[in-house]
């Protein structure tokens, strides 16, 4: 197989296996950045979530305890 965006170059079996294996690594690597970075966004959309919930809590004027008994549908019982 050609490497992407060259002509193929005339290589002997032995050396299109090696440069596809190398092709993969190269992949994988990059697989594996992609996913840390999606990890990394999904942590921060989740961190800015949470102030945001947060910070709505307090200006509601009502507890922590208030906020969550109010979420989880308890609005009598205590935390």
């Amino acid at each position: 197989m050609a490497a992407r965006g060259r002509k193929r170059k005339y290589m002997s079996l032995e050396e299109e296996l090696i440069a596809l294996k190398e092709e993969v690594n190269e992949c994988e690597e990059q697989m594996k950045e992609l996913t840390n970075r999606k990890k990394e966004l999904k942590q921060l959309i989740e961190k800015k979530q949470m102030e945001a919930l947060y910070k709505a809590a307090m200006e509601s004027g009502k507890s922590i305890e208030e906020t969550i008994s109010l979420i989880n549908g308890n609005k009598e019982e205590n935390f």
